[in-house]
């Protein structure tokens, strides 16, 4: 196979782009290879920064995501890109005065008001939306571990007065919907309670177990699309309330919880074909912990595509506290669609540990719209990579451990990646 070899001279790089045209489908590949010549070689220190929490850059480049420092304030900046350069050796004497400063570098495009006075920004939450640049921001008021009691609500999980999301056109910092939630709880930490996908967005309550299922529209509204957790379908709860008996004083598990368990009913039912040994197996294999998976909650969700969820269950301690390698839990992939739960691993499982190292991507969920997702390095697309987790696996001293933890990082965090160029290994291995 011919190899072209890829000058190291920028300006005949730009020529050779004149006289060859890349193949069908590798264009931004092709313009993300030119970050070869422009490598970032040196630091300037000391800069007049404005006095601003920074967030991140989306991932087109295009906005600086900043905050003010009471949390009540979100400012936008654009970058002025290339200002100065060195033809040699570069040297702090070369460059002129103003290089220091960060106006230099960078415009603020608005500042404009979030929070009010009992509620705070969250600077760890920021998801945006490359299609229509639209940047989805989260306040909060603060949390309280001593809620009281409400119907519906998980004892030991804490609630937070009012959680309220804010969609903004990152062009102008017009505030285009709002979505807001009382006395519940989302893990807004680096934006653990919510994924999106292309125009879908998902947001789970761990207060009252409710995965809520949104979409934003082109005109920037955000709009309620079903409701999974107490009820999984739309006239659930309708069908239920006519045909429940006026006398009724018990309770059902939610419409979630049913799923998961009938689930584990058949596949532990079908594990043995013999009838007599059958009822042993299921007495010891599902009986004898019914209590235990009636005891899960969801603790995190993220789209695989526009049908299907991956929903990873756990203890109520689990799902509160950031450390969860030691914690027994379950992931389920469910059809929204049909309300199924598809399948269901164990957070030990060596069948989803073989999914998560050949399918990675999958796990991520990139749209494929997406010019910027699809060119992040990962174990299933780049050989350096692979060899990176085979070499951790073989230092692992239990495998049933080292499996834990790969799978603790399950269900992904939306948007944790950066797909930037520099981070690229088939670029910079």
């Amino acid at each position: 196979m011919v190899r072209f070899f890829r000058s190291g001279n920028l300006a005949s790089r730009v020529f050779d782009r004149q006289l060859l045209s890349p193949r069908p489908g590798a264009t931004v590949n092709t313009v993300r290879q030119f970050y070869e010549n422009l490598v970032p070689s040196y630091t300037i220190y000391d800069i007049d920064c404005p006095d601003y929490s920074f967030r991140k850059f989306t991932d087109d480049g295009k906005y600086l995501v900043a905050f003010s420092r009471n949390h009540q304030d979100l400012i936008v900046y654009r970058p002025i890109w290339l200002t100065y350069s060195c033809t040699e050796e570069c040297d702090s004497h070369d460059l002129p005065p103003k290089a220091k400063k960060f106006d230099s570098f960078f415009k603020q495009l608005y500042s404009i008001p979030l929070a009010s006075s009992n509620e705070y920004i969250c600077k760890d939450f920021f998801l945006y939306m490359d299609c229509h640049q639209f940047g989805l921001f989260a306040t909060s008021t603060a949390q309280s571990n001593d809620s009281t009691a409400t119907e519906g609500a998980i004892h030991g999980v804490p609630s937070i007065e009012k959680i309220t999301f804010y969609l903004v056109r990152l062009e102008d910092g017009v505030i285009l919907d709002e979505k807001a939630f009382c006395n519940d709880f989302i893990n807004l930490a680096h934006s653990i309670g919510a994924y999106l996908y292309e125009d879908l967005l998902c947001i789970v309550s761990l207060r009252y177990q409710t995965i809520h299922i949104l979409q934003i529209r082109d005109s920037g509204n955000l709009v309620d699309v079903r409701r999974i957790g107490a009820f999984c379908r739309e006239d659930d709860e309708l069908f239920l309330h006519s045909h429940v008996q006026a006398g009724f004083g018990g309770s059902f598990l939610p419409g979630i919880k049913q799923r998961l368990l009938s689930y584990i009913f058949r596949k532990t039912w079908n594990e043995v074909p013999d009838q007599t040994l059958r009822v042993q197996h299921l007495k010891k294999k599902f009986y004898f912990h019914f209590q235990d998976y009636v005891d899960l909650i969801i603790w995190k969700v993220q789209f695989l595509d526009r049908h299907h969820l991956f929903i990873k269950f756990g203890s109520v301690d689990g799902g509160v506290s950031r450390s969860t390698d030691q914690n027994l839990a379950f992931f389920a992939v469910y059809n929204m669609e049909t309300t199924d739960i598809v399948s269901l691993y164990q957070n030990s499982s060596e069948e989803l540990y073989s999914l998560f190292e050949q399918f990675y991507d999958h796990f991520h969920a990139n749209p494929q719209d997406s010019s910027h997702g699809k060119f992040i390095s990962s174990h299933s697309n780049d050989i350096h990579a692979l060899d990176q987790l085979h070499t951790l696996k073989n230092k692992a001293s239990s495998s049933s451990q080292f499996v834990k933890k790969m799978m603790a990082s399950l269900p992904y965090t939306c948007q944790s990646q950066s797909p930037s160029p520099y981070f690229d290994l088939s670029l910079f291995s």
